[in-house]
């Protein structure tokens, strides 16, 4: 039975409907989202048993349903669309009038598309890149200090044009991975290949080429905010300042302890991808950028300087092996890693 304007099916989420509806406006503006979209849509699986791994099965990545994936019709390069409101569309389009020097990691805004004129939100069309923490996962200490240096400058630059971020955690962060993925990967599964069937097996390494990181997100986000009761966000729970009633906080300290956190918390104390031991040299700095007292937390200048100096010690390529899996390949803990790892990659 044909999931299109004529009747729902179960196949498509609630968010995805969304997707549906706008299928043809998208693509009279130039972009064209995955056939699991189109309006006259038949699911391949439910004519041939045959596609029960069909790309077409592969559902949104993100949670809420506001970020899919798609083409630019004129040259078939591939983007992200994300509903936003008019808050987050004025911070993007802020942060896309600074200048694009190498300390500004914030993603590009390609293009604006405008909904109905009932809707209050627009479709902010930016370059599709990947979770930078996996697939591949970093082998070198040196690989990540460079990937935590370029972010952290991001959220420096953001500071000093006065933008917190209030979401400076694991799932904003993203990679280009032009080089490191050549064959690309499919949005919502990205140890797959593009078709979204075959598993990929030539990943690069960090090491081996240049990579780039972003910042995304802005959802959250405020320009030029003072400490005041801005509420609790972002993914992070265990920030101090939750256990005030009400949470008030700055809001540029609160970047500073999200990003510490996410080394602790996602690196340092992983049971699963990383070594803990090996990522020592970036205790003190987490430490410091995590301290119960917000006044006592590095600034976003002096955590930017620090993994500078880190990164001076520590280059590409170079330190510890970080990588459990390549320090100890135990094969009854692979399986669950993958596991894990494709669980994370459609989430």
């Amino acid at each position: 039975m044909p999931t299109n304007q004529h009747g729902i099916t179960a196949e498509l989420s609630n968010p995805e409907i969304f997707w549906r509806d706008n299928y043809e406006h998208i693509l009279d503006c130039g972009y064209r989202l995955r056939p699991r979209y189109k309006p006259d849509w038949v699911p391949s699986w439910k004519t041939d048993r045959l596609k029960s791994a069909a790309e077409d099965r592969l559902r949104l990545a993100h949670v809420r349903g506001k970020v899919t994936n798609g083409w630019r019709c004129s040259d078939e390069v591939c983007v992200v669309l994300k509903r936003v409101d008019q808050d987050e569309l004025r911070v993007l389009e802020l942060l896309n009038t600074l200048p694009r020097v190498s300390q500004n990691r914030t993603v590009p805004l390609l293009e604006v598309i405008p909904l109905s004129e009932k809707s209050d939100e627009s479709l902010a069309v930016m370059p599709m890149f990947g979770h930078f923490h996996n697939a591949p996962s970093f082998d070198r200490l040196g690989d990540l200090i460079q990937a935590l240096s370029q972010l952290m400058s991001g959220i420096n630059f953001m500071h000093e044009h006065r933008i917190a971020h209030r979401d400076a955690c694991l799932l904003n962060f993203v990679a280009d991975k032009t080089y490191l993925v050549p064959g690309g990967f499919h949005f919502s599964a990205q140890l797959r290949a593009p078709d979204g069937k075959r598993w990929i097996k030539n990943f690069r390494t960090h090491s081996s080429v240049q990579v780039e990181y972003y910042i995304i997100d802005f959802g959250l986000s405020l320009i030029d905010p003072q400490p005041g009761d801005h509420g609790r966000v972002g993914q992070d729970k265990t920030v101090p300042e939750w256990r005030r009633h009400p949470p008030h906080y700055d809001p540029f300290k609160l970047d500073i302890y999200q990003f510490g956190s996410m080394i602790l918390r996602d690196f340092m104390e992983s049971e699963w991808e990383y070594i803990g031991a090996a990522l020592s040299p970036l205790r003190p700095l987490a430490t410091a950028m995590t301290c119960e007292n917000p006044d006592e937390r590095l600034t976003s200048e002096e955590a930017a300087r620090e993994l500078e100096r880190l990164a001076e010690r520590f280059p590409v390529g170079q330190g510890p092996w970080i990588n459990s899996d390549k320090v100890e390949p135990r094969q009854w803990r692979l399986p669950l890693r993958r596991l894990l790892r494709l669980f994370i990659s459609c989430t």
